[in-house]
């Protein structure tokens, strides 16, 4: 957590500053306040006005500061928490296809939303309070001195118990932390998947299934939460009978030195404040440590494990003819016992077209999953211009191989949006990738263009042109190596023959097309068909 205080070096120091500040107009109060019961025992006007108008004063000026710490305090945390969701971000995407889809996505959403709201309240906010704590404590010490050193001593010890005392439930703190984090998981893995399926339970009129499981998930993490909550509580109550029965015994040791005529009577009022500035902090500063202990196990989820895209790992050279080999290729998943590609062999020269066709479940996405990387576990060996596939980097590998899925996601935003995906294209190469995929007449047509919202998933376009939306996604790239599985199968005849033609035609792409139905009239187009079985 030091970390993302560190970045902010400039603004932590500046926040820190206006705490001290703040801490030494409280505790100044206090001081005055034994000032002006000090005149009041002594009858004097002048005195009991002049120290009332300070005390006045003082407010003011506190509050100011005290806006002014509270505004910058915001701004620190959210900087902070935008630093820790690019962290996580960066983490849970920086390693390989089977690296990032080791958890849900519904759990990285709980990671980026209710994590960070954990931390930020019972991490990033400790560090203020910590700050406030250590200068009340100072400035509380040395105003204490001045009344009698006694208090000092007798402060301190009961500020000891103060703050011991709740660390008594600091391990169920970690555990109802950790439980609530995986709640919130899960919580959003169901939400997130029965929200998704909604058409279909539309369609079945059975919308009160959505309800019911959403309901149930939530009831499991309402109870999480209200053991949260209660471990919370029992820390807050347990913080606050110290801190009362501290503050009494510091006000009556007062008292007897009050009685004893070792100090003025005004130090009643004085220790009374001062006493429960620092008090209050330690009856705090209890919970506040378990929590930001319970917190530290939440950062251990989000560090990156070692990138398996590694210095060792190879490029493909750009300026070397990208053949493809495939020798006695097979894989098998791990939950089966049959296997879900038989042992293949295959040359593909640069610049050929490829037909792979078969039933289904022979292996023929499974052949298109290993050569773009999803799956390093094969058996065989696979060279893509000579250099073995384990050993090219996978950001060399997409760099040179573009992979479309049969199910292309589409993201909620403009056509263009789905097409440029943050990088620059200029409409008209926007436009020929569309026409290539024979889908520029319908965009053209669009009132808004390129600009026409697409919707979540891609539901304001069929699927045939969610299909060609992502073929010419892949065409605008001009990837050297294609690999598309069914590409065309949303399609209707003459459309899917137009968007073949559109690749089979582009002289120096290496295509390898899965189909379940190769048609007569583009298979002459293609260098090679192999048929799995």
């Amino acid at each position: 957590m030091r970390q993302y205080f560190l970045k902010h070096t400039g603004l932590t120091l500046l926040v820190t500053v206006l705490l001290i500040i703040c801490s030494a107009l409280r505790v100044f109060h206090g001081v005055v306040n034994a000032y002006v019961l000090d005149g009041l025992v002594a009858k004097s006007m002048s005195r009991f006005l002049f120290w009332t108008g300070i005390d006045i004063g003082l407010f003011l000026v506190l509050s100011i500061f005290l806006f002014g710490t509270m505004y910058l305090e915001g701004v620190l945390v959210q900087k902070m928490s935008l630093d820790l969701r690019l962290t996580i971000t960066r983490n849970i995407t920086h390693g390989d296809y089977a690296y990032f889809h080791r958890h849900d996505t519904g759990t990285y959403g709980s990671w980026l939303t209710n994590d960070i709201t954990m931390i930020e309240d019972q991490g990033f906010q400790g560090y203020f309070y910590i700050v406030q704590f250590v200068c009340d404590t100072g400035f509380t010490v040395a105003a204490l001195i001045q009344f009698h050193w006694s208090l000092v001593i007798v402060s301190i010890l009961l500020g000891l118990i103060t703050y011991s005392a709740p660390q008594l439930l600091a391990k169920p703190m970690k555990q109802t932390n950790m439980a609530v984090t995986h709640g919130n998981e899960h919580f959003l893995n169901q939400v997130q998947s029965f929200l998704q399926g909604f058409d279909t339970l539309f369609a079945l009129n059975l919308q009160q299934r959505l309800v019911d499981q959403i309901a149930g998930s939530a009831r499991k993490i309402a109870g999480l939460r209200v053991k949260q909550n209660t471990v919370k509580a029992g820390m807050g109550s347990i913080a606050g009978l110290a801190s009362i029965v501290s503050q009494v015994g510091i006000s009556a040791w007062t008292g007897l030195l009050v009685l004893w005529r070792l100090t003025s009577v005004g130090a009643i009022m004085a220790t009374g404040n001062l006493s429960f500035n620092l008090l209050n902090s330690m009856a705090n500063l209890g919970p506040l440590a378990a929590q930001m202990k319970a917190v530290q196990p939440l950062f251990a989820k989000y560090a990156a494990q070692a990138d398996n895209q590694s210095a060792e790992k190879r490029t493909i050279p750009a300026d070397q003819a990208q053949s493809i080999a495939l020798a006695q290729l097979s894989y098998q998943y791990h939950h089966t016992s049959k296997p879900a590609l038989q042992p293949l062999s295959l040359t593909v020269a640069p610049g050929t077209k490829v037909a792979i066709t078969g039933p289904s479940g022979v292996g023929k996405s499974t052949l298109l999953n290993i050569l773009n990387g999803k799956l390093p576990d094969y058996q065989g060996t696979v060279t893509i211009a000579g250099v073995p596939l384990k050993q090219i980097a996978g950001r060399s590998l997409r760099d040179n191989v573009l992979y479309i899925d049969q199910s292309p996601y589409v993201f909620n935003g403009t056509v263009r949006d789905n097409l440029a995906l943050g990088q620059t294209f200029s409409d008209e190469q926007i436009m020929t990738a569309l026409r290539q995929a024979d889908l520029g007449d319908f965009v053209q047509q669009l009132p808004q263009g390129l600009a026409t919202p697409v919707g979540e998933d891609g539901r304001l376009f069929s699927g045939g042109q969610r299909q060609r939306l992502a073929l010419a996604r892949g065409i605008l790239r001009q990837r050297h190596i294609m690999l598309i599985d069914e590409g065309t199968s949303s399609l209707d005849t003459a459309s899917a023959l137009k968007v073949e033609d559109s690749f089979l035609k582009q002289q120096g792409l290496t295509v390898i097309f899965v189909t379940h139905q190769l048609h007569a009239q583009n298979k002459d187009l293609f260098d090679q068909v192999v048929t799995l079985a």
